[in-house]
């Protein structure tokens, strides 16, 4: 069941990291629907953000209890330090395309 949470959470973190990397807010071919999704999008991500980075936390510790009493782990095991590595990834996306938009 933890493996599943941490496969989930890494990818929806991993397309949102993917999306927030293609949004184009500047420059006189972005079209204004674009720029209006780009910036729904960006207070989406903001607000679900928190939530995220809590979740995230909690699976860290699940998995840190697991590996103190010497639980084996299936080979295709995805860490959940690799979900909180993708998370500081959109952390930071987000705030160059925050300051970004600020600016326009």
């Amino acid at each position: 069941v933890l493996s599943e949470r941490i496969n989930e959470s890494y990818e929806k973190v991993s397309s949102a990291k993917t999306r927030l990397e293609s949004i184009s807010l500047e420059g006189a071919s972005v079209a204004t629907n674009e720029i209006v999704l780009g910036v729904t999008f960006l207070q989406e991500v903001t607000q679900q953000l928190p939530l995220w980075l809590k979740k995230s936390k909690e699976l860290f510790e699940s998995e840190k209890l697991l590996k103190r009493q010497r639980h084996v782990f299936r080979g295709d095991w995805t860490e959940a330090s690799i979900v909180m590595g993708q998370l500081q990834q959109v952390e930071q996306v987000l705030s160059k395309r925050t300051r970004t938009m600020e600016e326009q």
